[in-house]
């Protein structure tokens, strides 16, 4: 080790203990202020970041008694709220059939989401919807919140392929969109662009919920939509609901189709958005809000330091540091106060993320939404390193500008 690495490895050194020293002392007002600012701004970016990586891995729709979804790897772009437009999955029956063939999977169904426009004949009311078109089950099941079970579980449409059995021409109807229109058990609606009209077999107990909002839904026999929003010819649908409580499963679904993914409960539960840069967006947006706040407080407070204690940088110049030695002081402060900021922002966003996904899965159901890879508390301690570096120019500055003569004399 040179002599000048080892003179630069003590002055970053005695930079790291003035702060320690300043903390410990009588007065550690500043530097704790200043610690706690970068906590705060890197506890938010710890948040804001692990919401966006909960926001760009949901891609499912969520489901009581359903362990895994089989959904596209890329989707198309979609102009709807939910994937309605995007790559789809093709002949969903035979390959759900095959799945029910199973043992080890309890239940299986195709799901297709499309938008639709009904209306009450009556009143005239008019709304758009998500209809969710599902396999009738034989015992009570949810889809998406929709209690879907209230369908008929003849399914007798999809005879075989055919498309050419008898329809039932019902649905089960959200709160929010039977109180649009004007809908009880029995009524009938009908379904724009179309002679069909629609009977319902049940009013929801809740909304169908996605994302961060209610969406308006409608769940009705998949053959049926298929039929209504020209699905049929290929059998298509948006992804592949399959319940079990056989974690073999997980590796024999990988290979239904090529280019899907199976996805687990574990991961965010709610109807898929089309294909949005917004989770990149509120992650960069946070490193900007996050690293402006963390450099004007590190700045300020630092500056604020370094005007109080410019004596000290005085004696220093004065027993023989030179610039550099003196700037390296400085540079090692203010980064140690920033990785100290750094460190309490990983355990303050620590705790916020639990708090937000206990809460998220209190208000709406959604068991995680923010997540924490083990990457992220690297990546904000980074990030604290950089606020501190680019907070360095101004404390710098002060430094530099210090009279050794008038500071030792005054």
């Amino acid at each position: 080790m040179t002599a000048r690495l080892r003179r630069l490895l003590a002055a970053c050194g005695l930079g790291v203990r003035r702060v320690i020293g300043r903390l410990r002392g009588a007065a550690p007002g500043r530097t704790a202020v200043c610690i706690a600012g970068v906590a705060v701004a890197v506890g938010l970016l710890f948040v804001v970041t692990g919401i966006s990586l909960g926001l760009a891995a949901g891609a499912t729709v969520e489901s009581e008694d359903i362990d895994y979804w089989i959904v596209p790897d890329e989707s198309g772009s979609g102009s709807v709220p939910l994937e309605a437009e995007g790559a789809r999955l093709s002949e969903v029956h035979t390959v759900t059939e095959r799945l029910r063939n199973d043992d080890r999977i309890d239940y299986a169904s195709p799901v297709a989401l499309r938008p639709l426009r009904l209306e009450n004949p009556e009143t005239g009311n008019r709304t758009y919807v998500i209809a969710v078109g599902v396999i009738p089950p034989d015992r009570p099941r949810r889809v998406a919140d929709l209690n879907v079970s209230a369908l008929d579980a003849a399914y007798a449409h999809y005879a075989n392929g055919t498309y050419g059995g008898e329809r039932s021409d019902e649905f089960v109807v959200s709160p929010g969109v039977a109180a649009d229109l004007g809908l009880e058990r029995g009524d009938t609606a009908r379904v724009a662009r179309s002679d069909r009209s629609l009977t319902v077999a049940a009013v929801n107990d809740r909304e169908m919920a996605a994302g961060f909002g209610e969406v308006p839904a409608i769940a009705v026999p998949l053959a049926e939509l298929q039929s209504m929003t020209g699905l049929a010819e290929s059998d298509e649908a948006d992804q592949i609901l399959v319940g079990t409580t056989n974690p073999s499963v997980e590796s024999d679904l990988a290979d239904i189709y090529p280019g899907t993914e199976v996805v687990s409960r574990t991961g965010i539960a709610g109807a898929e958005a089309t294909p949005t840069n917004l989770p990149l967006a509120m992650a960069l947006a946070a490193a900007l809000v996050a690293g402006g706040i963390g450099v004007a407080f590190v700045a300020t407070m630092m500056g604020l330091e370094l005007t109080a204690g410019r004596r000290e940088l005085a004696v220093l110049d004065a027993v023989g540091f030179s610039g550099r030695m003196r700037a390296a002081v400085v540079v090692s402060e203010t980064i140690t106060v920033a990785v100290l900021g750094g460190i309490a922002g990983v355990a303050l966003g620590l705790v916020a993320t639990a708090g937000v996904n206990a809460g998220v899965a209190s208000a709406i159901g959604v068991g995680s939404l923010a997540e924490r890879p083990p990457w992220l508390a690297a990546y904000t301690l980074a990030a604290a390193v950089v606020v501190g570096l680019c907070a360095a120019p101004y404390p710098l500055y002060l430094a530099a500008s210090t009279d050794t003569l008038e500071e030792l004399t005054g």
